[in-house]
C-alpha cells in the first residue's frame, strides 16, 4: 500500500474536516424546515429507478406519497451543518411512522448520541427526528458511521475531494 493511501484527508471543498475529538456527545444539531416537493419525489424515483404507482399517482393513504428512501438525505444535511465529516455508514436504522406527501413541510432535528473507538477506528452515532406541521413524528433515524476507514493513527494532511453532494435544503 502506498503512503498516500495511508493518509487521512485534513480538508476538502467544505473546509477543514472535523476531528473525532471535536465531536461532542449530546450536541444539539439544531433543526431546519424541509418542504418535500413533487420535484424531490421525482428525483428520488429517478435515483432509485422506482416509479411505483404510489409515488406517481395515488396510494392507500389518499394521494401520491414519497418513496421511503427520501428520508435518508435530511439526517446527513443536518449533521453537515455542524460537522464537516466524511466516512462510511456502519449502521443505519429508520422508523417510518407516516407517509410523506408532496408539499408537506417537515421539521428535521437531531443530536449527537454517542461516539467511540473500535478496532482503532473512530465512530459517531447521531439521531434525527422529523415532525410534520401538527408536531407528529413522521420518521426517526439513527446512524452510525466510521469517520475514516483508515486507523486513527494515520496522519491527517492535505486536501481531498468529498462526494460532491451538497446539502440541497439547508
Amino acid at each position: 500500500m502506498n503512503k498516500q493511501a495511508q493518509t487521512r484527508i485534513a480538508a476538502d471543498s467544505s473546509g477543514r474536516r472535523t476531528t473525532y475529538d471535536e465531536i461532542e456527545v449530546g450536541k444539539d444539531l439544531g433543526s431546519f424546515e424541509w418542504t418535500v416537493t413533487a420535484a424531490d419525489i421525482e428525483k428520488q424515483c429517478t435515483l432509485d429507478d422506482d416509479w411505483h404507482e404510489w409515488y406517481v399517482l395515488t396510494s392507500p393513504w389518499g394521494g401520491r406519497v414519497a418513496p421511503p428512501q427520501i428520508q435518508s438525505r435530511p439526517p446527513r444535511w443536518l449533521l453537515n451543518r455542524t460537522y464537516n465529516i466524511r466516512g462510511v455508514f456502519y449502521k443505519h436504522e429508520f422508523e417510518y411512522l407516516k407517509p410523506i406527501r408532496p408539499n408537506q413541510k417537515l421539521v428535521i432535528s437531531g443530536k449527537i448520541a454517542d461516539k467511540w473507538i473500535k478496532n482503532d477506528r473512530e465512530y459517531v452515532c447521531h439521531y434525527t427526528i422529523a415532525t410534520d406541521e401538527s408536531g407528529e413524528i413522521v420518521f426517526k433515524s439513527s446512524r452510525v458511521q466510521v469517520l475514516d476507514m483508515l486507523k486513527r493513527n494515520a496522519p491527517r494532511q492535505g486536501t481531498g475531494i468529498d462526494s460532491g453532494i451538497k446539502p440541497e435544503r439547508i
